[in-house]
C-alpha cells in the first residue's frame, strides 16, 4: 500500500494549472533528482519499469540470437523485456539465503552468446554486484525494489552499466506507473534518448513512445523527496518483525555484509507456508507468496533451479509498508504467532 499524502496532490494541482501535462519541466526535475541521489551522470524517465528494461537492452545492442541471463525467481516483466528485444532469455538460479543471483549461479549459464545480465536486488536486498560485474559482461541492475538501499556505502544501482527503476503503485515510491534508467555512460544515455523520442525525426527506425508525463513525474518527485522517511519506517517495522519472529520455525532473507536493505518486502521462509498464508488471510491480513511463480515454471530452461524452488515453496510476504501504524504492526505480529500455534496444535 503506497503512502500518499496531501503534498503529493499539490504537485498534481500545480501541473494542471500550467496546462503542461505531457513531458516537461517536472520530468526534467525528476531526472535531475534521480541523477543527484544515485550519483550517476544521466537519468531518463520512462512510462514504466518494463519499458526501462526494454530500452536498456536495446541501448546495449541486444538483438536476436543474443542471450541475456536473468534470475528465475523474479516477476515476468524481466522475461517480457528480454523477449521484446528478440533475445534469448537464459534463466539462472538464486541463492536460497539472499534470494539473489550470485557469481556461482551465473557461471554455469555463461556462453559466447551472453551479452547482458539482469540482476535484481530482490525485495530491496542488494545482490553482490562487485563480484558479479568482474567478468566484464554488461550488467543491468533491476532496482524496482531497491530505491533507498545501499551497497558498500553507495546507492544500489550505481555499479552496473545501467540501473532501471519502477515507480508502479506498489513500489518503494509510487506514481501509479513510471520508470527510470540511470547510467554513467554518455553513449548509452544518447541511445536511450534516441530510442524514446519517435516524433519529428529526419531518419526512420523503430523507436518507442515510452515517455513519462509531467503528471506522473510530479507525483514521483514528491514521493522521492520522502524516500528516506519511507525506508526508515520500513526498517523499523522490519526490526520489530525480526525480533518477534526469531524464535519461530522460520528463516529470514540474508543481508550481505556491507549492504543496507530497503525492505521492500519482509519475507519469512517456513515449511508451513501454505498454512500460514491461509491462516493470515482468514484473519483479514493479506499474506501471500511474494513471487507468483518462478520463471522456469513458465518456460523450458536447461538445468535445475533448487534455490528458486525452495524459496518459492517456503516464502511468505508479511505486510510491510510505511503507512502501517504501530498498532497494526502489533496485530500482524500476534496473528503470525497465533497462526504457528494453531498449526502446531492442528
Amino acid at each position: 500500500m503506497p503512502l500518499i499524502a496531501k503534498e503529493d496532490f499539490g504537485y498534481v494541482r500545480e501541473i494542471i494549472k500550467t496546462g503542461q501535462v505531457a513531458r516537461g519541466e517536472f520530468v526534467e526535475s525528476l531526472q535531475n533528482e534521480m541523477t543527484r541521489r544515485f550519483r550517476l551522470r544521466y537519468s531518463l524517465a520512462t512510462s514504466s519499469g518494463t519499458a526501462a528494461l526494454h530500452l536498456a537492452l536495446l541501448a546495449l545492442g541486444i538483438k536476436e540470437t543474443d542471450e541475456v541471463i536473468i534470475p528465475s525467481y523474479a516477476c515476468s516483466a524481466l522475461l517480457n523485456a528480454v523477449n521484446y528485444s528478440g533475445a534469448i532469455p537464459v534463466l539462472a538460479d538464486i541463492d536460497p539465503e539472499t534470494f539473489n543471483l550470485t557469481p556461482e549461479t551465473i557461471k554455469p549459464k555463461l556462453a559466447k552468446k551472453t551479452k547482458a545480465i539482469i540482476v535484481t536486488h530482490t525485495f530491496g536486498f542488494p545482490a553482490d554486484l562487485e563480484r558479479i560485474i568482474k567478468p566484464g559482461i554488461p550488467v543491468i541492475e533491476d532496482c524496482a525494489h531497491a530505491i533507498g538501499s545501499l551497497y558498500k556505502g553507495r546507492p544500489t544501482g550505481s555499479r552496473g552499466r545501467i540501473a532501471v527503476f519502477s515507480m508502479y503503485a506498489t513500489k518503494m515510491l509510487c506514481s501509479g506507473e513510471g520508470g527510470m534508467l540511470c547510467t554513467n555512460d554518455f553513449d548509452l544515455a544518447e541511445r536511450i534518448r534516441d530510442l524514446n523520442d519517435p516524433d519529428m525525426r529526419d531518419d526512420y527506425k523503430v523507436r518507442f513512445n515510452y515517455k513519462m508525463s509531467d503528471l506522473t513525474a510530479g507525483f514521483a518527485l514528491s514521493q522521492l523527496r520522502k524516500i528516506e522517511s519511507f525506508v526508515s519506517r520500513r526498517s523499523l517495522i522490519a526490526a520489530r518483525y525480526e525480533k518477534a519472529f526469531m524464535r519461530l520455525p522460520v528463516n529470514f532473507q540474508k543481508v550481505l555484509p556491507g549492504t543496507t536493505p530497503s525492505f521492500y518486502r519482509f519475507v519469512i521462509c517456513t515449511s508451513r507456508s501454505k498454512d500460514l498464508i491461509r491462516s493470515m488471510q482468514k484473519r483479514g491480513i493479506l499474506c501471500d507468496r511474494p513471487v507468483y511463480k518462478p520463471l522456469h515454471r513458465y518456460i523450458r530452461s536447461k538445468g535445475n533451479f533448487p534455490g528458486s524452488d525452495i524459496v518459492w515453496a517456503k516464502a511468505v510476504s508479511i505486510p510491510l509498508y510505511p503507512a502501517l501504524k504501530d498498532k497494526q504492526v502489533s496485530e500482524i505480529i500476534k496473528a503470525v504467532k497465533d497462526s504457528f500455534k494453531y498449526s502446531e496444535n492442528s
